[in-house]
């Protein structure tokens, strides 16, 4: 399973939090290399379908938290 969706499962990041990596798999996935590199994105969040939040913000694994105006943790 990619990183980003262990992560909005375990409530660590925003469920509107997109990255390329959701929509595919592969046993890549799991190897480090592969993880640093899904840390790196490309990210967007799913409400505007843009690199930027509602909040005008710049969306992102680190950005994208509990804290942050706009975040569901659902």
């Amino acid at each position: 399973m990619a990183l980003v969706p262990k992560l909005i499962a375990q409530r660590e990041v925003c469920c509107c939090l997109r990255a390329k990596t959701m929509f595919y798999d592969t046993a890549d996935h799991e190897h480090p290399e592969s993880l640093e590199a899904q840390k790196a994105g490309p990210f967007w969040c799913a409400i505007t379908q843009s690199l930027i939040g509602p909040d005008g913000k710049i969306a992102g694994l680190d950005l994208c938290r509990e804290g942050r105006g706009c975040c569901r943790m659902e």
